[in-house]
């Protein structure tokens, strides 16, 4: 990992006492196993989404608002953390896994469309994201050099490549994207003419910081995404018909687990 999450660890430490059996703690996972991929999904589960999937599901631990769990598929092994939503909580949950082993980091969640040719259930994965929160700025030394509005790439573009070639392989399309990251669902739609004014096409809380944690825990990740909702054609978060319904859960319990699993194989 880099320097600065060390700082940022040490910190943690020193003045909160956490410890290195913080992920025991909080997701029931040991630092002294390896894991092939370490999942982060704000409000995915894996046994509500892998249901079709011969794994072995294990709930590592649970509180309120944050679960752990391994998932096994033979000779595999999937740490899986399930926080809450927003850029803050993905922060402060994943920088403490940062004491896991593991190979590959991969973000899993729904995600807003703003295009009509994005339509829901589509697969996606950010070109890149702007950064629309505050949150992002902790992870500097300085909080007062943050600028809010300014992109983060994917920090393994090459890897993002692949899989999407694993995603073809299956017959797959996982479209790149730019993506807005967005502090509140319930405002966005008070200022969605500033957030297009960024020429982006997708909108959600939490892959900015994804891919800043990624490059501070010098890992290989990638962030897929299901369109669940899609502002520019009217197809609602809530309230949607069987069919709506039907596209964004295709995806979210059959796509997003193969690949999941297919990334772990790789």
């Amino acid at each position: 990992m880099k320097p600065r999450l060390q700082q940022i660890l040490a910190a943690e430490t020193a003045l909160c006492g956490i410890s290195e059996d913080a992920t025991l703690h909080e997701f029931g996972l040991s630092p002294e196993t390896h894991y092939d991929v370490l999942v982060v999904a704000p409000g995915w589960k894996p046994h509500k989404i892998m249901t079709a999937f011969d794994v072995e599901i294990t709930c590592t631990q649970e509180h309120s608002y944050l679960s752990g769990y391994e998932v096994r598929d033979g000779a595999r092994r999937i740490a899986w953390i399930q926080c809450s939503a927003g850029a803050s909580s993905l922060i402060d949950e994943l920088t403490i896994c940062a004491r896991l082993q593991f190979d590959k980091l991969v973000f899993v969640g729904a995600v807003g469309s703003l295009v009509p040719e994005i339509g829901l259930g589509a697969l996606c994965t950010p070109s890149w994201s702007v950064s629309g929160n505050l949150a992002n700025g902790y992870l500097l030394e300085d909080i007062r050099d943050y600028k809010p509005f300014g992109r983060v790439y994917p920090n393994d573009p090459t890897f993002v490549s692949q899989v999407r070639a694993l995603a073809a392989k299956r017959g797959y399309l996982l479209r790149e994207a730019p993506v807005f990251c967005t502090d509140s669902i319930a405002c966005e739609y008070a200022h969605l003419d500033f957030i297009k004014s960024f020429g982006v096409q997708l909108i959600e809380m939490e892959t900015s910081s994804f891919y800043l944690l990624a490059d501070l825990m010098e890992k290989t990740a990638v962030a897929l995404l299901a369109v669940s909702d899609n502002s520019a054609t009217g197809d609602p978060l809530v309230g949607r018909t069987a069919e709506q319904k039907r596209l964004h859960d295709h995806t979210r319990t059959q796509v997003i687990p193969q690949l999941i699993l297919d990334i772990a194989a790789m």
